[in-house]
């Protein structure tokens, strides 16, 4: 097996009392509050077009492998990488409407008895959710509707921005619609981060779901999974939980169908984490199937997914 896990080496920095991504919010919040209110639904996603039209900057990966495998999705050209950028825009808007005079989108909720199985033996289970652009509210409302206590685990600058400012002002209008239908929010103290995961063993023992955005942004150790000509790197930490807690890892995928503009939250099979007895093992093989479970997603809604823009060259060692 070829192995792609290094160890995050995370500089000190202070954090910022204001950033310019608060002021280019700030600027698009009362759009968004507008859009979201007098604009139905179906509406928005041209007029996030349009923002992204108006702002945006060109996307030009050098890796020719990069290249070949956003080709590959059908991903040609500065217009098809703004449609990704612009479901960023529309998530904004999801959040702002739930937060305004409450959001009320058509979910179906898959793979329903994958969650059964798992509280049925009694573990809970490790949700790993896909980051694709609506996931964030919408995999939230679909397990609250379907009776599922899910605590979820992020970063304290979850939301917008990484300011000071953002966070104590900006951020809590995400997490404040999100925390309508989460259980509760795990919060990762990168002083002691030790401390998020044995509060998720605690939940995981109660036989409650944990749920962790599949990213880069947080987490020790990183490990790279190959997608088409290239290489997409997530933290260990969901796996590495579900292994340590003994509970079934879980993938999800959250996806819209434009043509009627229902929600499909999917949960899959759980990923086997005792094909290895090596932890590194079992780390880079459960995210290799991880990105292998992405590909059907990615052939059929590839403008939903947010990391095609954080791939790199594939290389195995």
């Amino acid at each position: 097996m070829e192995f792609n896990i290094r160890k995050r080496k995370r500089a000190a920095e202070a954090r910022k009392i204001f950033a310019p991504e608060d002021l280019k919010f700030l600027l698009q919040l009362p759009a968004f509050a507008i859009v979201s209110l007098f604009v139905p639904e179906w509406g928005w996603r041209a007029i996030c077009l349009s923002m992204e039209r108006l702002g945006s900057v060109s996307f030009a990966p050098r890796d020719s492998g990069v290249l070949q495998t956003l080709r590959s999705f059908g991903l040609v050209g500065d217009d098809h990488l703004r449609r990704v950028r612009a479901t960023r825009h529309e998530h904004h808007i999801q959040i702002v409407r739930e937060r305004l005079g409450g959001w009320s989108p058509a979910i179906a909720l898959q793979g329903i008895e994958h969650l059964e199985a798992a509280q049925d033996a009694g573990h809970g289970a490790v949700l790993w959710i896909a980051h694709f652009s609506f996931n964030a509210l919408a995999a939230k409302m679909a397990f609250a509707r379907a009776g599922f206590e899910v605590f979820h685990v992020s970063r304290p600058e979850h939301g917008f921005t990484k300011s000071r400012f953002g966070i104590r002002f900006l951020n809590p209008i995400r997490s404040g619609a999100e925390l309508r239908y989460a259980a509760g929010r795990i919060v990762i103290d990168r002083a002691d981060p030790a401390a998020s995961m044995n509060e998720a063993r605690r939940l995981l023992r109660a036989n409650k779901f944990v749920s962790i955005t599949a990213g880069a942004w947080e987490g020790e150790m990183l490990v790279k999974a190959r997608i088409g000509e290239s290489a997409v790197e997530v933290a260990s930490g969901a796996p590495r939980l579900a292994r340590i807690a003994g509970a079934p890892l879980l993938p999800v995928f959250v996806v819209r169908d434009d043509s009627t503009g229902k929600l499909h939250v999917t949960v899959e099979r759980p990923i086997d984490l005792t094909r290895h007895r090596d932890k590194a093992e079992m780390i880079q093989s459960a995210a290799q199937d991880f990105a292998d479970r992405h590909l059907p997603y990615l052939q059929s809604w590839p403008h939903q997914w947010r990391d095609w823009e954080k791939l790199t060259a594939f290389t195995a060692r």
